[in-house]
């Protein structure tokens, strides 16, 4: 049977075209509602490694008191969508289905594909294998758990260039002698042989051969027959007839959507497989059809919509009138906004350029006014700066002829006597102890003469300190009035803007509207021929068909009868 996936989140005239409504076919999988992991604990710990317990529940409920006791295809498509219940793949997930593929028994079909499924998510955690305790053995991390790098090799190389590519009856007894290899099977052991088993193609004689090894060496991988599930299954409620009468008035409905635009094609591959999809009870529908479902409500939605459009033209006249009336209104505002918004921008990027002259002359009277104020700073660091770096040295220590020369500039500089500049090359070429009485005279007047020179530089640049703090502030003024006319000019602009792209929008819409009002004649006449007549339809498609699918859509199977107490044996007379 093909099984046609339909995304409910495309279009429904974009599900298929005609060609695939003749080649699918609608396919129907009914399962039983599995009980809420909240009511269980979520985990369960099996020979040391951690299992989802919701998926063993999905095998063993596919498996107990029906059919041939094998896990089908279907069925194994459920249990893998317990693995992806959570958003994705959890390596506990993985080894849980790993589990489950040698602890129940699947049909061929329905372990190949799952087989396939868990492979493609398999992650081998490292190339390099860590060594345990012995020296002799290795272990390979798969998915988070330790397993015998021995029995996977010996897989391995089974299926490495030989044969048809899978284990044989032979390769299964060299698996099996590096299981035994220490006597006994290890928990390990037992789950790199699950990991092998499907991860690895077996032939059937060679998987049951090993599984039948295990179980008479004392290690069974698989329980018995009959322990799957204890007493007898829970009696499931039977299906009731699927109202051929109801589906029939269902699927007549689905086709007024074609005058929505939905192909017929589609109403009518929607209405064969909503047959299949309404028989089954809500809370026993598969996924899939859940999803025809919905796209059948959707499409409902349209017939019902083109139902209301003819009933009530004389109110959808009066609607969409308004609506042009209000779409041409709406565009004369956004006319006049833009408008008063261009006005308001062109003003703001004037004003911003009247401040730009003042700007600059606040700044360039600032540049004159602190210009002499700035030189003799200069000169005062200039001197300062000489006596720490040449005088003060040479004083303490002597002086070489260039520390001379340099202090000598300096001193000139600063517009200190020429005849006590030349004086200071003789005491300060010498050391301090070779210094005589003139020598501290001269350096002492050379002092003083500096102490002066800065104070009186020092009063000078003090005299221009108010002046150059009016002309400090002038220049902020005018920045700021500057700064407060750009960001008005770029907010002007900005507002323009919008109200531009609000301005087409509008327009836009009164387009919309106007053409929405010219079409509803049409509209009308491809919905109905007969005003009357679709009021009439109108009334039997509420209470009939559209009844019918919500009725159908959320029906419930009725509770099963309580089963009878088994009675309790009584008990021997001794």
């Amino acid at each position: 049977v093909t099984v046609l996936w339909l995304d409910s989140r495309w279009d429904v005239q974009q599900v298929c075209s005609a060609q695939t409504a003749r080649a699918c076919s609608p396919a129907v999988t009914v399962r039983q509602a599995l009980p809420s992991r909240s009511m269980t604990s979520y985990y369960q710990t099996i020979e040391g490694v951690s299992c989802d317990r919701a998926i063993i529940e999905a095998c063993t409920k596919a498996v107990a008191g029906r059919g041939d006791g094998r896990v089908s295809l279907e069925d194994a498509q459920v249990v893998f969508e317990k693995v992806r219940d959570g958003g994705k793949v959890t390596k506990a997930e993985v080894w849980t289905v790993r589990y489950c593929l040698t602890e129940f028994n699947f049909t061929e079909a329905a372990s190949d594909w799952i087989t396939q499924a868990v492979s493609s998510l398999t992650q081998w955690d490292s190339k390099e294998f860590a060594k345990e305790t012995s020296k002799v053995s290795h272990y390979e991390q798969v998915d988070g758990v330790q397993c015998d790098h021995s029995v996977i090799e010996a897989c391995r190389k089974a299926v490495k260039g030989v044969g048809d590519g899978r284990v044989s009856k032979e390769d299964a007894k060299t698996v099996l002698a590096e299981l035994l290899d220490g006597g006994k099977v290890t928990d390990k052991e037992k789950w790199t042989l699950r990991l092998c088993l499907s991860e690895f193609n077996w032939t059937e004689a060679a998987h049951d051969w090993i599984i039948d090894e295990l179980k008479a060496a004392g290690a069974p991988i698989k329980r018995p027959v009959g322990s799957a599930a204890r007493g007898s299954a829970p009696k499931k409620a039977k299906l009731v007839d699927s109202t051929p009468a109801k589906l029939k008035s269902i699927d007549k409905a689905l086709k007024i959507a074609q005058k929505k635009g939905v192909p017929g094609e589609v109403t009518t591959l929607l209405g064969n497989m909503l047959v299949h999809a309404l028989s089954a009870y809500k809370d026993e529908r598969h996924q899939f059809q859940n999803e025809v479902i919905d796209m059948a409500e959707k499409v409902l939605a349209d017939s019902l919509s083109a139902q209301e459009l003819v009933s009530g033209s004389d109110g959808e006249k009066d609607k969409r009138e308004k609506a042009v009336t209000d779409a041409e209104a709406a565009y004369t505002a956004s006319q006049e906004d833009a408008k008063a918004k261009d006005e308001d921008k062109k003003a703001k990027a004037e004003a911003y350029k009247v401040t730009v002259a003042p700007l600059k002359a606040a700044k360039d009277a600032q540049k004159t006014g602190d210009a002499e104020g700035v030189a003799l700073q200069k000169d005062k660091d200039a001197l300062q700066s000489a006596v720490q770096s040449d005088l003060i040295p040479m004083k303490e220590a002597g002086g070489k002829q260039r520390q001379l020369d340099r202090l000598s500039k300096a001193l000139t500089k600063a517009g200190l006597e020429d005849t006590l500049i030349k004086c200071v090359h003789l005491p300060l070429s010498k050391a301090p102890d070779q210094r005589g009485s003139f020598d501290g005279v001269v350096l002492k007047s050379l002092e003083e003469a500096i102490e002066e020179k800065l104070a009186k530089l020092g009063s000078e640049i003090e005299a221009f300190g108010p002046a150059k703090e009016e002309r400090a502030a002038k220049v902020q003024e005018a920045q700021d009035a500057h700064d407060a006319a750009k960001a008005a000019c770029e907010s002007a602009a900005d507002a323009m803007a919008e109200a531009t792209k609000a301005e087409e929008t509008a327009k836009e819409a009164a387009a919309a509207a106007k053409k929405s009002l010219k079409s509803l004649a049409g509209d009308l006449a491809n919905a109905s021929a007969s005003l009357d007549e679709a009021k009439e339809e109108l009334s039997m498609f509420q209470s009939g068909p559209l009844a019918a699918f919500n009725e159908l859509k959320d029906r419930t199977p009725p509770q099963p009868e309580p089963e009878e107490p088994e009675v309790a044996p009584a008990a021997q007379e001794e």
